[in-house]
């Protein structure tokens, strides 16, 4: 059975508004798009509480590992996951994002997901059509990891459905229209990553040598740079680190 934290982001936070969730009426899935090594549910712990999270602002109610369930956020309020703004994606659901650390056991997170829901489906009085994923809400193209496998998601919800037992009755609500798509941009050429990964080496030389808070002017691009995986912590840069990521992100490359 995972370990069971809760390591709530502070309340009065940006990205913690403390505002009653609407219900909730569903559970959101999410993959974390961090396949990093280290990139395990305390990892996102620590950024959901940090100065990137709150400037976008971004927040879920948990994050599933191999061997954990992290709780950021009471089940009774909302959060910022789904990409619908003020839409029901964010106001009435319970954001889950899975682990995809490159050092962690995928299948166990998934299992450690599946127990996760069906424990709240339960506590909720919810049917296992309130499981969505984010792309439900927005149209990206998560959890990706779900969507690129054959029947995965169904796969999933089969899980999520032999660990229910007895079927619990469909709430009536009507389906909300999805909104349009986000747009997705280019995918960069070999020139373009070799530049990036030579400028991101160079960060982290200059991270290694210098700490200064955020300047204002620099935070779209650090928070750019702490949801790309880029860097591990928005705090603790210097000038000249803040100025590189700074033109990275005006670039587009974040």
């Amino acid at each position: 059975m995972a370990e069971r934290i809760q390591d709530f982001i502070p309340a009065g936070r940006n990205n913690r508004p403390g505002i009653a969730i609407q219900g909730p009426k569903y559970v959101t899935v999410h993959d974390t798009a961090n396949s990093s090594k280290g990139a395990d549910a305390l990892s996102h712990a620590k950024y959901l509480k940090g100065s990137a999270a709150a400037a976008l602002p971004v927040s879920w109610h948990f994050t599933v590992d191999d061997t954990r369930v992290v709780q950021h956020l009471p089940v009774a309020e909302h959060g910022w996951h789904a990409g619908d703004g003020n839409g029901p994606g964010n106001r009435s659901s319970i954001g889950i994002e899975i682990c995809e650390n490159a050092d962690g056991i995928r299948s166990k997170a998934e299992a450690n997901a599946a127990a996760l829901i069906a424990g709240l489906l339960r506590q909720l009085g919810l049917p296992i059509t309130a499981v969505v994923q984010h792309n439900h809400w927005s149209g990206k193209n998560c959890p990706h990891t779900f969507r690129s496998r054959p029947g995965g998601w169904e796969s999933f919800l089969q899980q999520i459905k032999a660990l229910l037992g007895d079927p619990v009755e469909p709430k009536p609500e009507p389906e909300p229209e999805p909104e349009k798509p986000e747009e997705e941009g280019e995918p960069m050429t070999d020139a373009e990553r070799q530049q990036f990964d030579a400028v991101v080496k160079r960060v982290t030389e200059l991270e290694a040598k210098h700490s200064m808070a955020v300047p204002a002017w620099a935070k779209a691009a650090v928070a750019a740079a702490a949801a790309a995986g880029v860097i591990d912590t928005p705090e603790g840069g210097s000038l000249d680190f803040y100025r590189v990521l700074t033109v990275l992100y005006r670039k587009g490359l974040l």
